[in-house]
């Protein structure tokens, strides 16, 4: 039995970093293991009985003193082995006390590539979600475990179908991409490239801040009647699986879960080199990022042979089932704290 304490900075939100957290935590505490959780207030509810947590408001400044002093003592209050800070500014903090944390190893994860990687110096081990995020610490030693997803359930394709999503009943394949509908997703170069390839609709499922300028894109464009823009869905893996290719256009991720979810789903995917993807995807089936015309590539390579794109992605399939689990990223982790606290 391992003293473990999670420290999160995140305020109210449960985006892919927070899934994370929660699900690790969770699954450590089911496990017999003793896991605390440092969060803000707005993120108890999310942790599962097992899990003692500790709140600590996150909204004040990372190098203010009466802050830091205060997650020290929340820290402390929990009595752990190890304390695993996750992020960039739960890792500076946590890396500003390491000083006054006798006794306490400390492990830092990093989900996204950093410009500076300071926040997780000084630390016993480091995880990274992708051999890409490793790469940009500048030479910190890291272990890279994938971020877990739950395999969907049975019955989420066929429940999303059930609701009669538009296209299918057409001559042309379904493409379809999930995300929030912010620059980083890169939604907006995706539709600049999909009006230069025809011969395919899409569902570009989520919501956010860039939808009026993605609006007016389908109308400079001339895209509507090959767009479905369906918004926020809580059914959207179950619309994955229903789709005859699954797209990831983003300029920058961490993960990206979506590309995990739809590979567990068995749906064929092309994506821009980010997060984890290079690892999981054959180089066919990989574009460049920031890049229209990487984006045009790719959809064009996919057109082509959409049936044949099920035999060329086996391999990942395979990958994702055996490896990107919430048990195996957990077993994974848990060995990096064995490993910290033998000394290895």
């Amino acid at each position: 039995m391992i003293r473990i304490c999670h420290v999160l900075a995140s305020v109210g939100e449960k985006g892919g970093l927070e899934k994370n957290v929660i699900e690790l935590a969770n699954h450590q505490a089911s496990l017999g293991h003793q896991v605390s959780a440092v969060a803000d207030e707005t993120m108890r509810a999310h942790f599962s009985p097992g899990v003692q947590f500790i709140a600590h408001p996150m909204g004040g400044g990372r190098l203010n003193p009466f802050n830091l002093l205060a997650l020290r003592k929340a820290i402390q209050s929990a009595r752990p082995q190890i304390v695993h800070a996750h992020a960039n500014k739960a890792g500076a903090m946590v890396r500003t006390l390491r000083g006054s944390l006798p006794g306490i190893k400390r492990v830092a994860t990093v989900q996204n590539i950093k410009r500076s990687a300071k926040p997780f110096r000084d630390y016993d081990a480091v995880i990274t979600a992708s051999a890409q995020v490793r790469d940009s610490l500048g030479g910190i030693p890291a272990t890279v475990i994938w971020n877990s997803i739950a395999p969907p359930p049975a019955g989420t394709k066929e429940a999303a179908l059930a609701t009669g999503p538009p296209f299918l009943d057409g001559p042309e394949p379904v493409f379809c991409t999930v995300g929030r509908l912010v620059p980083a997703k890169g939604m907006d170069l995706l539709l600049e490239a999909m009006a230069q390839v025809p011969g395919f609709k899409l569902w570009l499922v989520g919501e956010g801040l860039q939808r009026p300028l993605l609006e007016e894109l389908l109308d400079r464009h001339q895209l509507r009647n090959r767009v479905w823009m369906a918004g926020h869905r809580d059914d959207a893996v179950g619309l994955m699986g229903c789709a005859d290719l699954f797209i990831v256009a983003s300029r920058n991720e961490g993960g990206p879960y979506t590309l995990a979810e739809a590979l567990h789903m068995g749906v064929p995917s092309i994506s821009t080199k980010v997060g984890f993807a290079p690892e999981f995807l054959p180089s066919e089936a990989l574009m460049e990022a920031h890049s229209v015309p990487e984006l045009v590539r790719g959809l064009k390579f996919a057109l082509a042979d959409v049936p044949g794109l099920k035999s060329l992605l086996a391999p990942s399939f395979e990958l994702v089932a055996n490896e990107v689990t919430l048990d195996a990223m957990t077993a994974k982790v848990l060995k990096v704290y064995r490993g910290v606290l033998d000394g290895i």
